[in-house]
């Protein structure tokens, strides 16, 4: 690819909408000006090169030409024009199959040394593995974007960087790991006045710290986060910010308060085919699973369960897996076991590994019940390859150390000695 000095650009520019250099004249700017401009013999001011470039799109304009140019591309330096490209072209590339156009844009910010621009393509490959729940890999490239950044004291990215370095960890179920990248995130948010990331950030971090069971200090995120959010504007987010707050109440086993912060949502919602229903009405069929009042809770459940089998099916896997939960209490094991194995094939194909761990070991208690060795056995084998796979590695060596225990207690000590063998490798 060919980066052109501004004079070079002109010159490209005029001859391709076969233009004279007569026709660029104006008052104060020649014919002859304008060779010594393309021939690199001077150089342009800010008020030359505008004018350039609106005779220059008027041309285009006459001849049917999208050109659409300003003062400041024509004054661009190769390294600039170099940087335009390497952004546009990253703009452009969303799905792991065209990655590969990457190579280029490496190997153009290493000749042109555009620092900002390797990192923007780390980023990009970071975008594309986390969108795919490759949460591994997309850690590991925006990795390689942080250091870059703060090597070269690129600031602007920081706070985007830190914040999806924690959804990384967070989305491989490493909750501690993720929470001290999100702080970074608000750390640096902050100091750019980036509200986006504050929110972001806010959120995801109070959602960690429930998860790690800390609703108090989520609680706390919670209001951080509500107090720069425009409920208006974005008011879904602000229907799962408030839900955490009710799930952590909820934890708090302060049920009551949950329910209260639900039921309000749910009176917000004016369209009753709205997807966030099937969300909301899946989280009061949990609440009142704790408070054991069962009929209350499966009424909640089956209402989610329509709607999102209409409205939400990506997510329907939630809702399924959260009732089977309730049939295990209840001691309904094979209605469980139909529900688990419906919900884990979802959660499967949506690569939404939260729900597959969840799930996979909801079946193997509903299996244990049933008395059913080998079916636990494969839901193990199914669940560690799939955690390897995605990178989840302190959560497969639980599975492989479970398995050889099974395997052991059927005195199978081959298979027990290959899930040590893979155990094995992970910790090294």
């Amino acid at each position: 690819m060919e980066f052109l000095t501004p004079g070079e650009r002109v010159k490209k520019i005029r001859k391709m909408l076969k233009m004279k250099q007569r026709e660029l004249q104006s008052e104060n700017i020649t014919r002859g000006f304008i060779s010594m401009i393309e021939g690199n013999r001077t150089t342009m001011s800010r008020e030359t090169a505008s004018i350039i470039a609106e005779k220059f799109n008027k041309r285009a304009q006459e001849l049917g030409i999208d050109l659409n140019i300003d003062g400041d591309y024509l004054l661009m330096t190769p390294a600039e024009e170099a940087e335009y490209y390497c952004i546009r072209k990253l703009n452009q590339i969303t799905t792991i199959e065209n990655l590969d156009e990457l190579k280029g844009i490496f190997k153009i910010a290493d000749e042109y040394k555009l620092k900002k621009v390797t990192a923007l393509a780390y980023i990009k490959i970071g975008d594309v593995m986390y969108n795919n729940q490759n949460f591994q890999e997309a850690f590991i490239n925006y990795h390689k974007a942080l250091d870059i950044l703060l090597l070269n004291d690129i600031k602007d990215q920081l706070p985007y960087v830190y914040n999806m370095l924690g959804a990384s960890k967070a989305g491989l179920l490493e909750f501690s790991e993720a929470i001290m990248y999100f702080q970074k995130a608000l750390e640096h948010a902050e100091e750019m006045n980036d509200i986006e990331i504050k929110i972001k950030a806010s959120y995801n971090n109070a959602l960690c710290y429930k998860c790690i069971s800390k609703p108090a200090v989520s609680i706390d995120y919670i209001q951080k986060c509500l107090s720069v959010l425009d409920k208006e504007k974005d008011f879904e987010h602000y229907v799962y910010i408030k839900s955490i707050e009710a799930n952590c109440y909820r934890d708090m086993k302060e049920y009551d308060k949950a329910l209260e912060i639900f039921r309000g949502l749910v009176e917000e919602i004016n369209d009753n085919n709205n997807p966030l229903l099937g969300f909301l009405y899946t989280n009061i069929g949990e609440v009142y699973m704790e408070k054991n009042d069962f009929e209350k809770s499966m009424e909640y459940f089956n209402e989610a369960e329509k709607i999102r089998r209409k409205e939400d099916k990506n997510l329907l896997s939630h809702t399924l897996i959260e009732k089977a939960n309730l049939y295990i209490k209840m001691g309904l094991y094979k209605e469980a076991r139909s529900l688990l194995e419906e919900g884990i094939e979802i959660s499967y194909r949506n690569k939404d590994m939260e729900y597959i761990v969840k799930g996979s070991y909801l079946l193997v208690e509903v299996y244990k019940k049933l008395e059913n060795k080998q079916a636990i056995i494969e839901t193990y084998k199914k669940l560690a390859n799939i955690l390897q796979n995605m990178g989840n590695k302190k959560e497969a060596l639980k599975v492989y150390i479970e398995l050889t225990l099974l395997y052991i207690e059927n005195n199978d000590m081959i298979n027990a000695e290959y899930c040590l063998e893979k155990a094995r490798a992970i910790v090294e």
